[in-house]
């Protein structure tokens, strides 16, 4: 008798753990860690257990990224609160920078003149239409150390639109290489570009 067939008789007949009570909870069982021999009910209680556990994990998981939200919404609108209370659009521009290494603990923020070459920033650069992050390339590193003026392990950067004028791009770097890891949600960083897209767009 294969193990399908009995799993399928006992879809079909629910019963038998009813009327074969005592037998079900003697069947001995190996723990999944020990080995030792345990009940049926006992390595129900494990399953349970661990079910509930990776709950738990998900949960918290869940919890440490509400907590990170509510801090980056936090330095967003202090950031914000920075800005309009400069005066005059390059103050204005100045005041993103600066929120960026002081309110949200940036150590390297760069941000190009309007109108660059997107040939010659190409090697740093490959998607123009929304903003990116990860480690930096060996491809990447010299003109990144060059600009910084010391190395960079991680970058984001933040393509901004000018519409006739081109691109400006914003860099944020550290020496960190998991400052900035691949594949971490860019959310943030758009709306700090649209932020400089109005502030340049005059």
């Amino acid at each position: 008798m294969s193990p399908d067939t009995v799993l399928q008789y006992l879809r079909e007949h629910p019963e038998f753990f009813d009327t074969h009570a005592e037998a079900v909870a003697a069947i001995p069982i190996p723990h999944p860690e020990s080995g030792r021999t345990i009940s049926i009910n006992e390595r129900q209680l494990i399953a349970l257990r661990e079910r509930c556990a990776a709950l738990e994990d998900r949960l918290a998981a869940w919890l440490d990224a509400g907590r990170a939200n509510d801090q980056r919404n936090q330095q967003l609108h202090a950031l914000v609160l920075r800005v309009l209370a400069a005066h005059g659009r390059p103050a204005q521009v100045a005041e993103v920078c600066a929120g960026l290494r002081e309110v949200f603990g940036i150590p390297w923020v760069y941000l190009t003149e309007s109108g660059i070459d997107i040939d010659a920033w190409s090697t740093l650069v490959h998607d123009w239409t929304t903003p990116g992050c990860g480690p930096v390339a060996e491809s990447q590193q010299a003109r990144l150390s060059e600009l910084a003026g010391h190395a960079i392990g991680s970058v984001a950067w933040v393509p901004v639109a000018l519409g006739e004028t081109g691109y400006a791009l914003l860099f944020l770097g550290s020496e960190d290489e998991t400052r900035f890891p691949l594949g971490t949600g860019t959310h943030y960083l758009q709306q700090v570009g649209e932020m400089l897209q109005t502030l340049l767009a005059d």
